[in-house]
């Protein structure tokens, strides 16, 4: 009788960075004689993305240093062949097969390229294609050479050099989400003036307006300009030399007023969507936006195609449903799972909650599960109690005011979700909160947390301790 190691022996991936080498490696440990190629439709692979914004403030000084493995590691090392230039332009699942568009070097300075098309054949495939930005090519004036998108390598790269050789004074950027708001700090840094441009109401959308407002302020006294509930209509370009000098901005509510933001270069930083339009003929189930669906095996819908990261849906463990989560956490395991799932392994990936972190003008914004608006959404009956804390001990130097947002269910007490914005200490208390809506724990048992106490690290209980007991009191009402 043949095992699976017998016929199934090509192993092959799509995407080569966080979810895609992770899926390679977990099939390279549970199958050592299996054949294993990833194809990278870029030039680099295994490089950190959140990191690319410090490239542009400088605080990273050279690319290479996002680069976490090189192409000649996976090769040598793991027996992983790495192809890059390599896109994907359709999978036959029925044939079990992939075309790759190839882009080659055809001459030894590497001045000219060639491109050819490919077919390779699979026993399983893993997708782990990855995000890319959400384009405004409707917008006229959005192809002008000083408008930029940023999510890869290429993209951090392309602004670097404009920044260098052109010196800009000022930017716009469209959206004010996570990508944004770090080129924003990234950029402010470096002296440039900043406008922001943001469609909905408020800058981070996702957040609640107690968490929000803090940080509007702090960027709004640090020198950027928010102009909020303003979409981009226009990007007005030069005659002369066809570069973008101006964005034509409307209110988003329709009423017809107009308002002109002139800047040297521009940004669209309006959020991401899967990178799935080679799949678009296929037979794979997809969401409307485009992104996976999977099950907790991280398998598609069709036996032997499996995928992971920022291209497929995930369970929201407080929800229950399944959403776009694109975190590089989820593309670390899910990555992991498919990859060891395709090998024959029988794992699974229990949700996310969503956990998040960043640094923007000197704070430190988390969150975890869900906020109030999507509570509302799902009809949960909940309370929400929000506070200001101190980050540790008054009596020791340096300690800075801690804002706390939390939401629990009136039936089981549980936590559904937490927001934290501080100069010092949101970070890591957020993963508390992530802990405890992953093992259910009530607001109560948050309460009486032994969490660790010393004044230059905490206060006296601890602020998770405090607003929840807080929430506590509320819910005995």
């Amino acid at each position: 009788m043949s095992s699976m190691s017998d016929i199934i022996k090509n192993f092959l991936v799509i995407g080569g960075n966080t979810a895609g080498l992770a899926a390679a490696n977990q099939i390279r440990r549970i199958r050592p004689d299996a054949a294993i190629v990833v194809f990278e439709a870029g030039k680099y692979i295994s490089y950190g993305s959140c990191s690319l914004p410090y490239y542009i403030s400088g605080a990273v000084d050279r690319i290479e240093k996002l680069f976490i493995y090189s192409k000649d590691y996976f090769e040598k090392e793991k027996n992983i062949k790495i192809l890059l230039n390599h896109r994907i332009t359709e999978v036959n699942a029925y044939k079990k097969e992939i075309t790759a568009s190839c882009v080659f070097d055809s001459s030894l300075d590497g001045n000219l390229t060639e491109n050819k098309t490919e077919v390779f054949p699979y026993d399983r495939l893993v997708i782990c294609s990855g995000a890319s930005p959400v384009r405004f090519d409707h917008i006229p004036g959005s192809g002008s050479e000083n408008v930029f998108y940023f999510r890869s390598v290429d993209d951090a790269l392309a602004l670097k050099e404009y920044l260098r050789k052109k010196d800009p004074q000022s930017a716009s950027i469209i959206g004010g989400g996570n990508i944004g708001m770090l080129l924003a700090d990234a950029l402010g840094k470096i002296g440039l003036q900043i406008n922001i441009i943001e469609a909905k109401q408020k800058i981070f959308a996702g957040y609640e307006d107690e968490i929000t407002d803090i940080l509007t302020d702090a960027i709004t006294s640090q020198g950027p300009k928010l102009h909020t509930g303003l979409r981009l209509k226009q990007i007005k370009t030069s005659a002369a030399d066809r570069l973008a000098y101006s964005a034509v901005v409307e209110d988003s509510s329709g009423n017809g007023k107009e308002m002109e933001i002139d800047s040297d270069i521009f940004i669209i930083a309006a959020g991401i969507k899967a990178n799935n339009q080679f799949l678009n003929n296929s037979s794979l189930d997809m969401s409307k936006s485009g992104a996976l669906k999977v099950s907790a095996n991280m398998q598609t819908s069709h036996p032997g195609i499996f995928a992971a990261g920022d291209c497929c849906l995930v369970k929201n463990i407080v929800t229950g449903v399944y959403d776009f989560i694109p975190t590089a956490q989820n593309a670390l395991k899910t990555g992991r799972i498919a990859g060891a799932n395709a090998a024959g392994s029988g794992e699974y990936f229990p949700g996310s909650a969503g956990t998040k972190v960043d640094k923007l003008f000197g704070f430190e914004i988390s969150k975890t599960g869900i906020d109030s608006e999507t509570a509302y959404a799902f009809r949960f009956d909940f309370i929400k109690v929000s506070g200001t804390f101190y980050s540790h001990a008054r009596t020791v130097p340096g300690a800075e005011r801690l804002t706390i947002s939390v939401i629990a269910d009136k039936k089981t007490r549980q936590v559904l979700g937490a927001q934290i914005i501080g100069k010092e200490g949101a970070g890591k208390r957020i993963d508390v909160f992530a802990a405890s809506i992953t093992s259910g724990m009530k607001v109560d048992d948050l309460y009486f947390l032994d969490t660790s106490y010393s004044p230059y690290i905490s206060t006296m209980p601890d602020p998770v301790n405090q607003i929840c007991g807080s929430a506590v009191l509320l819910l005995n009402k």
